[in-house]
Parts: structure tokens; sequence; C-alpha cells
């Protein structure tokens, strides 16, 4: 039979597969490659059986999400490099439409073929895991800190314009909202490392489940179709 070609939605439940197991430490520090690749794989077959709706759910076999996953990352890392050209050519006249329409021209441009895989970036670009590997393995590629920079040479000529009093209630300002900003950092910290915790509970005992070799009893099933639809969800 031949087999079926991946589709968008395919490509979305591989990289949910991925990103999950990625997350969790324990597999990502003491499972060799193999056995990665297939818990990615039971992941993908088990996401897509939760969002069937009828007809035969073809199975994925472990180096077909690899070789996948590895095609897919390269060209959305590449594309990221075209979008972040493109955003700093960005005009103030220019939206987030114009600057997507460059990075497709600029990727055009540097490969001499189209980026179709706009649904697979725009699940990855703002996944934290995701971009520390990528940046891990393209160290010359480096987020940008800040989105727009004003004019210096406008501010200090304002700034010394100011009464001493008023640049010194500035800087008594900027300490006391860096100091706020510190602390609600530490808040996200701490929230992130909760749902990372809950996350990982989540998927320990949707790994139970899935390693079970008898069948499920009803109210199993209905867990782990549960687990399956909050972690593609979150």
């Amino acid at each position: 039979r031949e087999r079926r070609k991946w589709t968008p939605e395919d490509d979305i439940f591989l990289i949910s597969s991925w990103l999950n197991t990625s997350k969790d430490a324990v597999v990502g520090n003491e499972q060799r490659s193999g056995d990665f690749w297939s818990r990615i794989a039971a992941y993908f077959e088990a996401s897509k059986e939760s969002q069937a709706t009828g007809g035969d759910c073809e199975q994925r076999e472990p180096h077909h999400c690899k070789q996948h996953w590895h095609r897919n990352n390269d060209l959305v890392s590449k594309f990221c490099g075209a979008y972040e050209a493109a955003t700093r050519e960005k005009s103030s006249g220019q939206n987030d439409n114009d600057v997507l329409k460059l990075a497709h021209q600029i990727f055009y441009n540097n490969h001499q073929k189209k980026f179709t895989l706009e649904h697979a970036w725009k699940e990855l670009r703002n996944d934290q895991k995701w971009c520390d590997l990528a940046t891990a393995k393209h160290p010359s590629s480096k987020k940008r800190k800040c989105e727009d920079v004003g004019d210096s040479s406008a501010s200090q000529a304002t700034e010394n314009k100011r009464p001493p009093g008023v640049k010194a209630s500035s800087k008594k300002k900027v300490a006391g909202e860096n100091s706020l900003n510190g602390f609600q950092s530490i808040w996200t910290i701490k929230q992130q490392d909760l749902l990372i915790k809950e996350r990982l509970s989540k998927m320990s005992l949707l790994d139970s489940l899935l390693g079970k070799k008898e069948p499920l009893a009803e109210h199993e099933e209905a867990l782990k179709k549960k687990l399956i639809d909050d972690l593609i969800s979150s």
C-alpha cells in the first residue's frame, strides 16, 4: 500500500509529540535515540486516534517520524533566519503581514523554493525548548532583545534639557520599575515550574497507560484521551 503523505495536521501532531517528549527531562536525559523516537511515534499515534472522526488512522514508524521531523525542523530553522532578517528590514509603515511576506521572499531568494511549513513555524517559533535547541545549533543566530529602539541622539538631547531634579527622579523611578520587574520575573519562573511539573506528571501517567499491553478499561481510555487533549492544548 502506498504510504500516505504527511498533512499539515500530521505536522502539528508530530510537533506536539516532539515537544511533549523533549520536555520530559527524564526521557531526554536517559533514553537512547531509538527509544526517544519510538516514544514520539507512540504519542503521535495516540494523538491521531484521540482526534480521529472515523476511517483508518495510519501508523507512522519511528524512523518515518524522525526523518520527517528533521526535514521540517531544518526548513523551519531556515525560515526563522529569513523572518529575523525581514524583521530587521521592517520600516515604520509595515505591519506583521508585510514582514511575513518579506520573510517568504527572502527564503525563496536564498533557497530557490517556497516555504510551505508556515503552520509548523507558528507552532515552534515561540516554544522556549525549541528556541533553545535551535540557538544551540546555530549560536550565531541571536534573539532580538527588544522590538523598538529609540533614537539615542534625540533622547539624549531631551535628557540634557531636563532639570537635575527631574533626572534624579527618573532614575529612582527606573530603579523601582527594575525591582518590580525582578519580582514579576521570579513569580513567572515559579509559575512555569509548576506548569512543567504538572505536564511531567500528566506525561508520566499517560506513558504508563500507553505502555500497558492489555486492553485499557473504559475509564482508562477516557483518562488517556483527556491527558492527550490536555497535553496538545497546553
